[in-house]
């Protein structure tokens, strides 16, 4: 299975809505309780500024998922700060697909010039948790029982990832270059 990640359009916002209202209706990825509109994601993509981008996975020009930069908080001092969404179509969970979508939000996030990357996930969704670990993230904490959807109180734990932390570090005997995503290519970082 190839899969071809690009920037979000217009034409997206029906496949976007698709794949988070099954969200949104059968799990506790999103603390959302309600569907939404094509037109409200459609609006929601306009709305979006260089750093906040929303981006899509494709197979066989079929959008399988996608994912978002989002603004952690409005106040100025977080301005290099940011939340990272991530949603597959539940046919192709498993194959990589959010991975990939992390992984290119993180490119995304240091060609920007962000510094930190969170991930809010409530702690019965293990692919999840087990994804970001795999990636670099590392855990922040645990805020308990701050959502409540299906009947029951969740528990959301963060993430975080520091680019800086993660792509040059000094050894002593010459810098050593991490391959993680969003590091500088060896020759960038002298």
């Amino acid at each position: 299975m190839h899969m071809h990640i690009r920037d979000a359009r217009a034409a997206d916002a029906a496949a976007i809505a698709e794949i988070y209202n099954h969200a949104v209706l059968t799990t506790t990825a999103s603390f959302d309780i309600e569907p939404k509109s094509v037109e409200d994601r459609a609006r929601w993509l306009a709305g979006r500024s260089p750093l906040h981008p929303v981006i899509v996975a494709e197979v066989d020009g079929v959008v399988v998922g996608w994912g978002a930069l989002s603004p952690y908080s409005e106040r100025p001092a977080y301005s290099a700060t940011v939340e990272v969404s991530v949603y597959v179509a539940e046919s192709y969970r498993g194959n990589g697909g959010g991975r990939a979508l992390t992984r290119a939000l993180i490119e995304r996030a240091h060609l920007a010039e962000l510094h930190v990357l969170l991930a809010r996930i409530c702690t019965e969704n293990m692919a999840s948790i087990a994804m970001v670990r795999s990636i670099g993230f590392s855990e922040a904490g645990t805020m308990h029982e701050v959502g409540r959807k299906f009947g029951r109180w969740l528990d959301v734990v963060t993430w975080e990832y520091r680019i800086e932390d993660r792509c040059v570090t000094g050894s002593g005997s010459g810098d050593t270059h991490d391959e993680s995503p969003g590091c500088r290519k060896e020759e960038d970082a002298r």
